[in-house]
């Protein structure tokens, strides 16, 4: 079995944030509420990562199955009570232009969930996400 490995080195910044190191990319990550709001917070890291996975794949697989998708766009949420440090609930919703029939994006939808790491790895069982479809 091929091993893929994924690494991240970060620096505290002195407070409460961080500057992350991944591959020759660096971000900031810090807080608006008691940091330097220099960068997202974990969270909305988190909630981007899920975006970002399902991005990959949606495009990869209107790619492989020759879709005429003029664009899409993925919106991500999460929401937690102020007592219990855990998400609750996580959404996302993605917008589809194109013409395709409904099935084939349903597909693309399906397909996206079932071999996305990210996705995966939070549990597929905490994540709901809808599809719409706009016709240009």
């Amino acid at each position: 079995m091929e091993r893929l490995e994924y690494k991240a080195e970060l620096e505290w910044d002195g407070n409460v944030g961080s500057t992350a190191k991944v591959r020759e990319f660096t971000f900031k990550i810090d807080t608006n509420t008691d940091g330097r709001n220099a960068g997202p917070n974990p969270t909305e890291y988190l909630l981007s990562a899920i975006g970002g996975c399902l991005t990959v794949n949606w495009g990869r697989l209107i790619k492989k199955m020759r879709l005429d998708v003029e664009g899409f766009k993925v919106e991500v949420r999460g929401w937690r009570t102020r007592d219990e440090p855990q998400l609750r609930e996580i959404t996302y919703k993605i917008t589809v232009f194109t013409n395709e029939p409904e099935r084939k994006i349903l597909r693309v939808k399906e397909l996206a969930e079932k071999y996305g790491t990210v996705f995966n790895t939070v549990g597929a069982e905490k994540i709901n996400g809808e599809v719409e479809i706009v016709r240009p």
